[in-house]
């Protein structure tokens, strides 16, 4: 099995508690790669904010359980730059791709648009850091909890 494209790529993590409220006292974002997370990682990829199904980022949200039952010890999901006005939307683990290094690795994005991918995937990734599952959804194709759970069942099962 290959390495996942762009593993490596630094990714800025947007802070799940930072509010306009707590700003002062509460961190924006940290530099991470996909990398340092373990295990099994499941990563969604969005195209960004403002519209084209925003609901699916509700949906990880509330349902990181069930990602857990179906065998991913990690939900990533990373976007492409235009969602700091919605700071970490209260999941876990939202990653901006800000220099597209993941989504160019990973031909999420088509060349000279920088500020949003514009391929939906979901990509699992076993505990060596190889991709051993990958769906691609169009752009404007909402995804159900279902299709994206079911990939992790497929791969970490």
């Amino acid at each position: 099995m290959a390495t996942l494209p762009g593993n490596d790529a630094k990714l800025i993590r947007l802070n799940p508690e930072w509010s306009v409220e707590n700003a002062a006292s509460t961190p924006l974002e940290q530099e991470l790669s996909i990398n340092d997370f373990k295990g099994k990682r499941l990563i969604i990829t969005l195209p960004g904010a403002g519209g084209f199904c925003n609901k699916e980022f509700d949906l990880v949200k509330e349902n990181q359980e069930k990602f857990k039952a179906a065998g991913a010890d990690e939900v990533i999901v990373v976007v492409g730059t235009d969602i700091l006005s919605n700071a970490g939307r209260g999941l876990p683990n939202i990653l901006q791709d800000v220099n597209q290094d993941f989504g160019n690795a990973n031909k999420l994005t088509l060349e000279g648009v920088k500020s949003r991918y514009l391929q939906r995937s979901v990509i699992a990734v076993n505990t060596n850091g190889e991709q051993i599952a990958r769906e691609d959804a169009e752009l404007l194709g909402c995804r159900t909890i279902d299709a994206l759970i079911d990939v992790a069942k497929k791969a970490f099962s």
